[in-house]
Parts: C-alpha cells; sequence; structure tokens
C-alpha cells in the first residue's frame, strides 16, 4: 500500500492511497472463502457451493464489502502513521473498484491543526484598581433597602413617582384582541413591562379611573407580541400603591444574616464592593490576554469544532431559559438566527481553546487529578453537599474532560499572566 498526504489547508488534509492490484485480488478471493462458508444458496450445504456461482451471486456484495474494508483500514493506518487528530468522516473520491486492478482512491478528513503558539510572553495588558466610595457603598445599601420597600394603598392622590399602579386591561391592534388581564401591576419609572409611553398614560390616574388609549411599539421591542405594532388600551386602575422604604438603621441592618448593626452592614457592602471590583478587574486582564493572544496567532478553526460549540451555546440558552421558567415549547427559538448569531463568538471560543492547549503542551502545564479532586471538594463545600455526590455527577469521561479542560485553561491564563507586561491604572 501507497500513501502521500497533501494539506488542503490548516484544517484538512487528503490522503491518496494506492492498493496493488496484487492485494485487491487476495482480499477479494478471502471475501468470497468467507461468504462461501455462510452464504445460503438453494441446494447446497453451507460452505458447499461451487466457488464460480459464489462468485456470480454474491460478486457485487464481495467487492463493496472488501472495497469499505480496504478504505476504512488504510485510513486508520494512515492516520495512526501521520499522528493525525481526526474530527470528521471522510469524504471519499475515486474508489474504482475492481477484482485484479490497482484501487486508489482520495479521502479528505477534518483534523486538529497543528497550532504553534507565538508571542503568549509580555502580552500587555492594563490591570484598573477601582477604589470603593463611600457613595458606592451609599448606593449599595440603597439597592438593598429598595429590594426591602412594601407597597402601601393610597386614595388622596393620583399615580406617580415609583408607586406600584394595580389595573386590569384590554389591548386591540387593528380590532383583534393581543392580550387581556384583569390583575396586571407596572411600578412607575421602570419601563417594564409596556415601555415608559404606557406609563406615561397611567400618570395621575386614581384607583377606579378608567382610560383608553393608543401606544406605537417599536419593532425592537422586546415582547414579540407588541412589537411593531399600534395598540389600544382599554385600562381600569383598581389601586395605586406608594414604596415606602424602610428607615436605614440597626433594625434594618438585621436583616441580612449575623449582621447586628448598620456599620457592620457598611463594613460587609464595603468588602462585598472590593471583591466585585476585583473580580472587574480579573475579567478584564483574562480578555485582555485572550484578545492579545489572539491577535499574534492567525488559525483557522476546524467547522466540525465550530459547530458543536454554536450546539453547547444554543443548549446553555436553552437551559437558562428553563431554569427561569420559560416554556420552551410556547418560545419561537429561531435555531438558524441563533446558530448565525453564535458562530463568530464560536469561533473565538474554538481559536482560543486551541492557543491555550498547544501553550499547555509547550509550556508542560498540566492538571494533575489531585487539583481536579481539590476542586471538585470546593465545589461541593460551595454548594453544602457532600464531595460523593458531585464525584458522581463527574463519574462520565465527557464530564470530567470538560472539568479538567476547564482548570487547564485556568492555569494557562495564570502562566500569561505570570508573563505579561502588566500596567497598573486607577479606574476613574
Amino acid at each position: 500500500m501507497k500513501t502521500s498526504i497533501e494539506t488542503v489547508s490548516g484544517v484538512e488534509k487528503r490522503i491518496r492511497v494506492e492498493i496493488p492490484a496484487e492485494e485487491v485480488t487476495r482480499r477479494v478471493e478471502k471475501g468470497y472463502a468467507e461468504f462461501r462458508k455462510v452464504a445460503p444458496l438453494r441446494g447446497f450445504r453451507k460452505g458447499k457451493a461451487p466457488m464460480s456461482m459464489v462468485r456470480r451471486v454474491f460478486k457485487e456484495s464481495v467487492e463493496a464489502d472488501v472495497a469499505e474494508n480496504l478504505v476504512r483500514e488504510s485510513l486508520a493506518e494512515a492516520v495512526k502513521e501521520n499522528d493525525m487528530k481526526v474530527l470528521s468522516f471522510p469524504k471519499i473520491d475515486g474508489g474504482e473498484f475492481t477484482e485484479g486492478q490497482e484501487f486508489v482512491f482520495t479521502a479528505t478528513l477534518e483534523v486538529v491543526p497543528e497550532v504553534t503558539p507565538e508571542g503568549y510572553g509580555g502580552i500587555p495588558v492594563v490591570r484598573e484598581k477601582r477604589e470603593v466610595r463611600e457613595e458606592d457603598v451609599d448606593a449599595a445599601i440603597n439597592r438593598l433597602r429598595e429590594s426591602f420597600a412594601q407597597f402601601h394603598a393610597i386614595e388622596e392622590r393620583g399615580a406617580g413617582g415609583s408607586d406600584l399602579v394595580e389595573f386590569g386591561f384590554t389591548a386591540t391592534s387593528d380590532g383583534q384582541t393581543v392580550e387581556q388581564n384583569e390583575s396586571a401591576n407596572v411600578v412607575l419609572g421602570g419601563g417594564v413591562p409596556f415601555g415608559k409611553e404606557f406609563e406615561s398614560h397611567l400618570a395621575e390616574m386614581r384607583g377606579g379611573d378608567g382610560k383608553t388609549f393608543e401606544v406605537q411599539f417599536e419593532p425592537e421591542f422586546p415582547n414579540k407580541v407588541y412589537a411593531g405594532k399600534k395598540v389600544v388600551f382599554e385600562v381600569k386602575v383598581n389601586a395605586i400603591r406608594e414604596r415606602k422604604l424602610p428607615d436605614l438603621d440597626d433594625e434594618f441592618a438585621k436583616n441580612f444574616g449575623d449582621i447586628t448593626s448598620l456599620s457592620d452592614l457598611r463594613e460587609k457592602v464595603h468588602g462585598r464592593l472590593v471583591q466585585e471590583a476585583e473580580e472587574v478587574a480579573r475579567r478584564s486582564v483574562e480578555e485582555q490576554l485572550r484578545q492579545g493572544l489572539l491577535e499574534r496567532n492567525s488559525l483557522e478553526a476546524p467547522r466540525s469544532l465550530v459547530d458543536r460549540q454554536i450546539v453547547s451555546m444554543i443548549e446553555d440558552t436553552a437551559n437558562r431559559l428553563v431554569s427561569q421558567g420559560v416554556d420552551l415549547k410556547k418560545v419561537n427559538m429561531d435555531f438558524d438566527k441563533m446558530r448565525e448569531r453564535f458562530a463568530p463568538n464560536a469561533d473565538r471560543t474554538v481559536r482560543l481553546s486551541l492557543l491555550l492547549s498547544a501553550i499547555a503542551e509547550k509550556e508542560d502545564i498540566d492538571v494533575p487529578f489531585s487539583e481536579i479532586e481539590a476542586e471538585m471538594k470546593e465545589m461541593a463545600s460551595r454548594a453544602g453537599i457532600e464531595y460523593e455526590k458531585i464525584r458522581e455527577m463527574y463519574g462520565d469521561e465527557e464530564r470530567m474532560d470538560n472539568l479538567r479542560n476547564g482548570l487547564l485553561d485556568r492555569k494557562v491564563m495564570a502562566f500569561l499572566l505570570e508573563n505579561a507586561e502588566v500596567k497598573e491604572e486607577v479606574a476613574g
């Protein structure tokens, strides 16, 4: 057998295989002999039919079987000898098979590209340090107060400010009912769920008031039921409720775990804001490293890996919607548009993964099982469950590989940061 390999692109190889006529004849004869042992031919016991009859009856089947086996075996040998990491089924061209003649065919395969990472030392990055000010703490505590707000019914004035308006409505467009709800509510000022133009019509209305008004929704409006439509609303206000924030004192602070005073709460919030600022800075630095790595290395992402990444992103999106209580059967998920939207990011993710793996190999960075085990124990601790449960979750090989690859990427990013040119700046 003679093979030659042509590089079609960074992610594609073409293998030409030439199998001599003698080998073809030998394999065909062997094929007929094996068929003869099991072939059911009327009037003959298995293995006793004349070879001439076996050849005549089973010629097409034997030659197809031999050709398939020769293709499979020769490709497996060529892939192994040339240490190729194949990603797709081969596309076979040629392959005219005739007993007693040379069998020649070509196979085109998508492969993991050979990546030689360059310029990954000294990538310039800016690490911003953001000071947490007292006004930042004030704003965070105010958000906490708002989450504990209570709404009290009022009758002495119309709706305004950040009141909660409870109402019933019928929405029609072109004479057709779009939606009807007897117990809807909105908090004024947020523009949710009907937009600020809708809210403006509720201003100054009181409990028991009714009004009919028209709203033109933009084509990009999030709720597809209303997007791009001119809608007439018939609204009946049931009640107006004024928002009242809790007093900012030690009693309010006691709502949060083991905190006993307002000063303790401020200290706790300050610490959390510092951690958040550090996390934002860390993510920014890592993104700069990734972008710098891509700019210094040009490589093509294999189509099959990009497709797998797109599928993974679509599945993540679907799982996230389900976790939010969305019924996927009632959501019009346009998979073609989703694929188109996710494709650029998927391509980038695959190229980064290939680069990080190549750097890990070049720099002898690995993840021993002890580190995987430590990570699983940390996951169990954070989730408040037993380690054995986490270990069981990662029992299958694919999940364990994903965990290991995630830890490996983390170690490579740490290596890149250690060798980066870091400039510290104070954020404005």
